[in-house]
């Protein structure tokens, strides 16, 4: 005879990504803390260090920034000498933004410093793989639904 499965409550989905979020936003709360550099900015070199240069509607749709908030943080990076901008040569309406090899320093060493932290994670990498596949899964398909209110 085999066991049988335990039996109880099961897991909340809402709860379990909550939880894990809110874990790996200490992790990198600190190692940003340590650097000088928000979470917002973060998101912004993230972005810039990926694409290169991108239009700042861009970067506010990804970063989940409204554009308000987007400029003071390119503001800042600009004055930190991290980002800078100039008109897209393509549409001259648009303004883009881009990293600087100073932003690209500092987007690499907190980078690193993200990827030893999470390596610490106990978590095969096959699991990882299998949980970034779910969690792209699950990101696509609630962008698709709408909204029910």
């Amino acid at each position: 005879m085999s066991a049988a499965a335990p039996t109880g409550p099961r897991p909340d989905l809402l709860q379990l990504l909550t939880q894990a979020e809110r874990l790996l936003q200490r992790r990198l709360s600190a190692i940003l803390r340590a650097e000088d550099c928000s979470a917002e900015a973060w998101r912004v070199l993230s972005l810039l260090a990926a694409e290169g240069g991108r239009p700042m509607t861009e970067v506010a749709d990804a970063a989940f920034l409204p554009p308000g908030t987007l400029t003071k943080v390119v503001d800042q990076l600009v004055e930190q000498s991290l980002v800078y901008r100039r008109v897209d040569p393509l549409d001259r309406r648009r303004i883009r933004a881009y990293l600087s090899p100073r932003g690209r320093q500092l987007h690499d060493r907190i980078a690193a410093r993200i990827a030893d932290s999470i390596g610490e994670i106990a978590l095969p990498a096959a699991e990882r793989d299998q949980l970034v596949g779910l969690l792209g899964a699950l990101a696509d398909a609630l962008s698709r639904r709408p909204v029910a209110v």
